[in-house]
């Protein structure tokens, strides 16, 4: 392999697209994209073709030998395919000792590697493994732990977090601005939380509560996979900073949308698939998004209760004549920061690399993290 930093990424959809772009416009990396699409079918522009590559990854073992000899000849690997190919891109860096970064809310690989200890058999090292990086999870965790890092006790971590249309013309209140199979995704299973010190998994579309930020008025409610490994994290601790902590993740949406999809989901009962498919037939898409976050952490500092708030509201921007919605410059932002700290020997070589372990002020000090800086 040469000195230069070469990075691939899994997946041709807007984020895998926004990384790549952010990437060749802001650093001097080699980059390739793999998906299972072909070239001339991807959106025209979206990407160089000598930076493109085919690989369907649906079928590994008729392409296993593909997809190995692809993923060996990078620095690192970024997936940014559907949850389901999750295994399939980390397994394949796992036999090439690649290290590997994903997107993911889904719990499946945090428990692949927890049940075996994450111990390749293969190789004398442990592999470099960081999921659940972008935004939640992702930077909101980072934000989080270090607002209440010197707490004690910590009373409550509440991350709310809401990726919305600026404007919502239909009863749903809602438009897609990012995958409707994520969105649904989010929507299911349970959700880890933190009540009164102990570990629980409740329901999705549980909790439900209003919020006002900035004036306006907002719902959040429970949905899977916000607080990635955070909750597991802090119970496996047994500190007696926690022993009566409460820690959730909400999703924030505009007023009206709860009462709709729980009608959807929890009394209509639509099959997964079903519902994914009327959600992209029915509900329009947009680019004229806003990302909400919103983060607050109470505790006792020096004996007196205190409460620190994170909150900062991201729209679309535009770089190198470029238009990057705000969930794409958000998502692909967070990633990056991860990428920068590995690159930069901020984080370990080896192992299972959790949000929870990176320290805020390097993460703001790097070219794709400054955007997390907080407005005073």
């Amino acid at each position: 392999m040469s000195d230069q930093v070469k990075i691939g990424i899994f997946g041709a959809g807007a984020i895998g697209s926004a990384v790549y772009h952010l990437l060749k416009d802001r650093t001097n990396y080699s980059v390739t994209v793999a998906d299972m699409t072909p070239y001339n079918a991807t959106r025209s522009g979206a990407f160089a073709e000598e930076d493109y590559k085919q690989i369907d990854t649906r079928h590994p073992g008729a392409n296993n030998s593909i997809l190995q000899d692809f993923v060996c000849d990078f620095t690192l690997i970024i997936n940014a395919l559907p949850y389901t190919e999750n295994m399939v891109i980390h397994n394949a860096c796992m036999e090439c000792n690649i290290p590997y970064f994903d997107f993911s809310e889904d719990a499946e690989l945090d428990n692949w590697i927890r049940d075996r200890k994450y111990v390749s058999e293969t190789r004398t090292g442990i592999q470099f493994t960081m999921p659940h990086c972008g935004l939640a999870p992702g930077m909101s965790t980072v934000i989080a732990n270090n607002l209440m890092h010197d707490m004690d006790p910590v009373d409550h971590i509440k991350i709310r977090v809401g990726a919305l249309s600026q404007d919502a013309t239909n009863k749903l209140k809602y438009h897609l601005s990012w995958s409707a199979d994520g969105l649904v995704n989010e929507y299911c299973g349970d959700c880890a939380i933190i009540r009164d010190g102990k570990y629980y998994e409740v329901p999705t579309l549980t909790g439900y509560e209003t919020l006002m930020i900035g004036g306006d008025t907002y719902e959040a409610f429970n949905t899977s996979g916000g607080l990635g490994t955070f909750a597991r994290t802090i119970a496996d601790l047994d500190d007696e900073r926690f022993t009566h902590s409460n820690i959730n993740y909400k999703t924030i949406r505009r007023k009206g949308h709860h009462n709709l999809i729980d009608f959807l989901i929890n009394d209509l009962r639509i099959p997964n698939k079903e519902l994914i498919e009327i959600i992209k037939r029915g509900v329009s898409t947009t680019r004229r998004d806003v990302v909400i976050l919103f983060i607050t952490a109470g505790g006792r500092i020096n004996g007196k209760h205190k409460e620190r708030i994170y909150k900062k509201v991201f729209y679309p921007e535009t770089y190198n004549d470029r238009y990057y919605t705000a969930i794409e410059l958000t998502t692909a932002s967070g990633m990056l920061t991860m990428v920068e700290l590995f690159l930069q020997d901020k984080l370990n070589k080896e192992g299972y690399y959790k949000q929870e372990d990176v320290n805020l002020s390097d993460a703001v000090n790097t070219k794709f993290g400054s955007m997390f800086i907080m407005n005073r």
